[in-house]
């Protein structure tokens, strides 16, 4: 990777996770459940386009560092119970990112198609797999509410975005 290319890489990154993170810090102003499917897709969205603009590095940093940065902006009482349950979400999310990058040439519309699949099912059978070996009684209700089909609409839906600001950005630049 020469200097302008590791330059773009770490631009690009940085400003889609910053986005992200503005993302989820905008979401506490809107009650619960209304939004897990505002954040939710505009996060999605901002791991596709990372991974359209930065490459499958990109969604990596993003995928590993968007769970983390959702538990600091979280104050609800589940925050706790979710800050180790945070490293399966990354790897859904990368699960995402991955069938993104890896069939985005053929398909994007199949990439996220399956991504998402692939996501929600990692995520709630990580949840119950999660909640088998913790003992997290209080929140159990609202970790399988939060992962499971929530995670594929939100995932879709952010895929849209992801696909409109794609193009719009293939349009407008030579951004891709």
């Amino acid at each position: 990777m020469n200097t302008k290319m590791s330059t773009r890489f770490i631009t690009r990154t940085a400003i889609l996770l910053a986005l992200t993170v503005v993302f989820q810090m905008a979401g506490r102003f809107v009650p619960p459940p209304s939004n897990s499917f505002i954040v939710g897709p505009l996060v999605n969205a901002c791991l596709l386009v990372s991974t359209a603009l930065a490459g499958i590095w990109g969604g990596l940093i993003i995928s590993i560092l968007s769970p983390f940065t959702s538990l600091i902006n979280n104050h609800a009482p589940i925050a706790a119970a979710l800050l180790p349950f945070a490293p399966v979400v990354a790897a859904g999310n990368f699960i995402l990112v991955l069938s993104y990058y890896f069939l985005r040439k053929r398909s994007r519309i199949l990439g996220i198609a399956i991504g998402a699949v692939l996501k929600f099912a990692f995520l709630f059978g990580g949840v119950k797999v999660f909640l088998g070996l913790f003992s997290f009684p209080k929140f159990a209700k609202t970790m399988i509410a939060l992962f499971g089909l929530p995670q594929l609409i939100t995932a879709l839906i952010g895929g849209v975005v992801a696909i409109i600001v794609i193009k719009a950005l293939e349009k407008s630049t030579d951004m891709i």
